[in-house]
């Protein structure tokens, strides 16, 4: 079986079934954490729902479901974040899904990231001069490209292509500087994660939204096939990237979450501690107990860092 290159990245649908079948159909996405698989009552619903609840696996908020209302016709909107998806281990497992009642997809965000270079912010608008963003049935003129820059070279640049509200929509980013500029200080200096340089990891992402046509279920299980054929710059870059092997780890970010708040704590009170453990002459455990607290950091257990194994 040929391995999958690219991911998904955000799925919303929608479902007439009762919200504890669609949670029961969820499950089995999440293989080993299928048991923490829970929702939690959120005091306010969106778009017209009167009631929600946030999807969790253990404390960490992976999605969220609306539901209730007159005006909403017995529909459940179900939304898997970005977050949500890294933790899903099976998508076959989404025929459950697919066999609710008068289940559909309403949005798929499909994400491929490279990471040695193979795409840049630079090829990006290059290809889209080319002509690499150009639709059919659009009279050969390409979609309007939006670009944000920074004056910190480390904010990273960011491509839109295309109307959000359309059918689809194209964004490229520079993904590895995101992920450094969300450790705060511990990430400033940082030049590499998992090995890679940050300046070549790169993410492309399209989203279908069913806004005037209507997104199929086969679309998570050849996402390849969609990605490629949404404009011809994807169609031609597909093939010159290997699958993979490090899209799906779900375990990188509150790894990378916890470590960036330990660093932040010695950048800010590393001087004190010192000072503290000469003053009791050695003892790390008399300043531990005048400084570690009784009760989790909230951020950090919904950042999942309770999930994975920190002891690498």
């Amino acid at each position: 079986m040929t391995a999958t290159k690219t991911t998904v990245d955000w799925l919303r649908f929608r479902t007439q079934a009762s919200v504890e079948t669609g949670l029961e159909a969820l499950r089995p996405l999440f293989g080993v954490h299928a048991s923490l698989v829970n929702l939690e009552r959120l005091e306010r619903a969106k778009d017209g729902f009167q009631q929600a609840c946030a999807l969790q696996i253990g404390n960490m908020t992976a999605g969220r479901v609306d539901f209730g209302g007159k005006s909403q016709r017995g529909w459940a909107r179900w939304n898997l974040t970005g977050t949500g998806c890294e933790w899903v281990e099976d998508w076959g497992a989404l025929q459950e899904v697919e066999a609710l009642a008068s289940s559909e997809i309403r949005r798929v965000d499909l994400a491929l990231t490279t990471w040695r270079g193979e795409v840049t912010h630079e090829s990006v608008e290059l290809a889209h001069s080319a002509g690499g963003f150009r639709c059919s049935g659009s009279g050969g003129r390409p979609p309007d490209m939006q670009t944000i820059v920074s004056t910190n070279e480390r904010a990273g640049r960011t491509c839109y292509v295309g109307k959000r509200e359309s059918d689809k929509f194209f964004r490229g980013y520079e993904k590895g500087f995101e992920l450094v500029g969300k450790l705060g200080a511990a990430g400033a200096t940082m030049t590499h994660i998992d090995g890679f340089p940050v300046e070549d990891i790169y993410r492309c992402e399209v989203e279908l939204k069913a806004s005037g046509t209507d997104v199929p279920w086969e679309v998570i299980e050849r996402r390849d096939h969609y990605f490629g054929g949404c404009y011809p710059f994807l169609a031609d870059l597909l093939p010159g990237v290997e699958a993979d092997i490090l899209m799906r780890r779900p375990d990188r970010a509150p790894k990378l979450d916890l470590a960036a708040a330990l660093a932040n704590i010695k950048i800010q009170y590393g001087p004190t501690f010192y000072t503290a453990l000469r003053a009791y002459h050695g003892d790390i455990g008399a300043v531990w107990d005048r400084v570690v607290g009784t009760k989790h950091n909230p951020a950090l257990l919904a950042a999942g860092v309770l999930l994975v194994d920190h002891d690498e």
